[in-house]
Formats: structure tokens, sequence, C-alpha cells
């Protein structure tokens, strides 16, 4: 697998997999912190929610609204688990291939709960650089790093619920989207016909992962299964020089003063 040929040429996205340690130890992280909101939200609750699994959320008698319970900022696994999953497979491929200095994003790491038959709880339809485009991320950028993004399959049902990609999408850089403030939020909204796009949805079973580029149009789907979809997302930062004189094998410029 050559991660850069991948996420910059044709499709614009590429397959990995956790293995059944790691998933685990995912699984274990995002179900702390759940049952953890869950005891601020509703007391009540917590054994109840513990016996059912975080997959079944949906069949839980909440008296909260789920739309306010949940914000991002819930739902971000603290930075200290970064260490953990720089210890993972995946990752240290990642790093082999694009230098040691190559860093997961401290603002990632954001699991989300996709009810079924919710279209409420899924996003419309982006490319990831719109929402730097629109302010997000300013200051967590190092100078002379460019990035890419991961999608983890946590709960799911391949199938039935997940992750669209459009492959290509990333090569076409005149998508019509505009911006809106939603939530306090600048967002950005598409304005083609997505019905048009012909979005894939990628059957990805529990533990892969997808790793695609900044501009490839991507969206969640409208959850047909029986039980939640779980997922995480997190950002990778890499050096451009560095990334690009592993790919091609040309040596790096030392620089001067």
């Amino acid at each position: 697998m050559r991660i850069l040929n991948q996420l910059t040429a044709a499709p614009g996205y590429l397959l990995d997999t956790l293995t059944r340690g790691e998933l685990h130890r995912i699984r274990g992280l995002i179900t702390a912190q759940y049952l953890d909101h869950l005891g601020k939200l509703q007391p009540d609750l917590v054994e109840h929610a513990r016996r059912a699994g975080i997959a079944k959320y949906h069949t839980l008698p909440i008296r909260f609204d789920h739309a306010a319970a949940w914000p991002k900022e819930v739902r971000l696994l603290d930075p200290r688990c970064l260490s953990t999953f720089e210890t993972m497979g995946f990752f240290r491929r990642i790093r082999r291939q694009l230098g040691p200095n190559t860093i997961i994003s401290h603002d990632e790491l954001n699991w989300r709960l996709v009810r079924p038959n919710r279209p409420e709880d899924i996003g419309p339809i982006h490319a990831d650089k719109w929402f730097w485009d629109a302010g997000y991320g300013v200051g967590f950028m190092p100078a002379g790093y460019d990035r890419f993004k991961i999608w983890i399959a946590i709960h799911v049902e391949p199938g039935a619920n997940g992750l669209c990609i459009k492959p290509g999408s990333h090569q076409i850089h005149t998508w019509k989207h505009h911006f809106e403030v939603r939530g306090g939020i600048r967002k950005p909204i598409l304005d083609e016909d997505e019905e048009e796009l012909m979005m894939e949805l990628l059957p990805l079973q529990a533990g892969q992962m997808v790793m695609f580029h900044d501009e490839l149009l991507h969206g969640g789907v409208v959850n047909r299964g029986t039980t939640c979809r779980v997922s995480l997302e997190l950002t990778v930062l890499y050096d451009k020089a560095e990334g690009l004189q592993r790919l091609t094998g040309t040596p790096r410029l030392a620089t001067t003063n």
C-alpha cells in the first residue's frame, strides 16, 4: 500500500484494518466516555446502558434531548489517548511511509453515534478541506504540513450504514458549496444535486478504516440497520517535503540561512 499514491491519484482513498485487540481497546475508550456522559445526563440509565452496549443506545428510555446532549466536545476522546493510537499497527505503517514527524491532530479522535432511521443524525456530503477553509483548525496545522482523514468503523452493519464516498472527487476543485452558521459553527453546505453524484457506500466491517484525501467528497448515510452506528474520526498531519521524498526517493534539499 502506497498511501500518498492512492490519496493523491485515483481513487483518493484506501482501506486498512485494526487488529481485534486494537478494536477492543478503542471500543473500551468510547464506551467509558459514553457511560460517563450518560451518568451526567440521566444517572439511572448507566447500568442499563452498560448491559445493553452502546450499539443499543437507541433502545434506552432517555428523558433528555439527544441532539443537545451529544455535542462534539463530549465525543472527543481525551488527548492523552493519542499515545494509544500512535502504537497501533495502522499508524506505525503510516509513519514508516510518511516519516517519524507524522502526528495525529490533538483536536480529533471524535466518535459519532448514529441511530437507526434518524436522518437528523448524519451530516451533509462535504470535503474536509471546506471546514479548514471556513477557519476550522486555525493554529493546528504546523508549517510545511499536509493532512488526510481517517474514518474507522467501530460498530456497523455493512451495507446498511457507514460512510459513502465519491471516488476521484478530490481531483475536481469546482464542487459548488457555500457556508452557513449552524449551531454557532460556520459549516460548508453542498450545492450540488446529491442524487446525481452517485455516491458509493463502503461496505466496511467493524475494525476497518478508510483513509481519504482532504478534498474527497464523503458523508454519512441514513442508518438502515437495526443498531446504532458508531464510528471514529481522526486527522493525520504529515511533513509534505518528507512525505514526497519518501514517495519519490528524491533526496530532501537541505535548507540554508
